[in-house]
């Protein structure tokens, strides 16, 4: 349960101690529970959804909220880890600037224009899916893509020899991967079995892009992480779309052939 609170105090605004005796070891432990802190995080997106639409909120008003929302609870941490990255990576400078301007607390333009588009991509996904869809695809999406960092955690390697990043990285384990993956894929088949294959093939893509950038920086960061999420929740969400799309026309194109005969 410690292990637990350690990770949902540092990715949430959640708070059940008053801790100051942080040490790597307690950070490294935590990492096979973000798949749990994920669902934390998914439930309160997916509660405040239902409520709107309980409430007959206007869709854009809705996901506005939706937006506030995510902000309040995890208090824009993976926003910032984006923001840093697309400042840093998209800066055209060799890999050490990059590394520093990702560690520079201004905000350059690279990172206003893409928190924008992050946030109207965000905004477009939750008026386009079902609400009453929504409710699961968000806690589907929150899971699946805390699972992805607790693979990036482990599995890849760390851009700097210092970091907040670096502590969860320091004494990581690779069985961290398995009880992630088993709790990530456990909880989002509950969710319903076609956030599963919404899952993987999101993970390929977010995996290709966090290779992208550890050829950019040598490895990856906290702040990569950050954006890994970020990226992944989008896909996930556009994935949920393309996904209901297919069923819809596989729906229409099975009637149709059908009412032929």
């Amino acid at each position: 349960m410690r292990d637990f609170i350690t990770c949902l105090e540092f990715l949430t605004r959640i708070r059940f101690s008053h801790r100051t005796d942080w040490r790597d070891e307690d950070f490294s432990r935590s990492v096979p529970y973000f798949p749990l802190v994920g669902l934390v995080i998914g439930a309160f997106l997916g509660a405040v959804n239902y409520g709107l639409v309980w409430l007959a909120v206007p869709d854009f008003m809705r996901a506005a909220l939706l937006i506030l929302a995510e902000i309040i609870i995890t208090g824009g941490l993976m926003y910032d880890g984006f923001m840093d990255t697309a400042d840093g990576v998209f800066s055209a400078r060799n890999r050490e600037r990059m590394l520093e301007i990702m560690k520079d607390s201004h905000v350059g333009s690279n990172a206003v224009l893409a928190v924008v588009t992050l946030i109207l991509l965000k905004v477009a996904a939750y008026v386009s899916i079902m609400p009453q869809e929504l409710t699961a695809a968000l806690i589907a999406m929150s899971v699946a893509t805390r699972t992805f960092m607790v693979i990036f955690i482990v599995n890849f390697p760390y851009a700097r020899k210092t970091g907040i990043g670096h502590m969860f990285k320091m004494y990581a384990k690779p069985v961290y991967t398995v009880i992630a993956l088993a709790l990530g894929i456990g909880i989002t088949a509950l969710c319903g079995l076609q956030y599963l294959a919404v899952m993987a093939v999101t993970f390929v893509l977010v995996f290709g892009f966090g290779k992208f950038l550890q050829g950019q920086l040598g490895g990856l960061t906290g702040d990569t992480y950050g954006a890994l999420t970020e990226c992944g929740n989008v896909l996930y969400l556009i994935m949920v779309i393309i996904g209901g799309r297919f069923l819809v026309l596989g729906f229409y194109t099975y009637h149709s052939i059908f009412s032929l005969f």
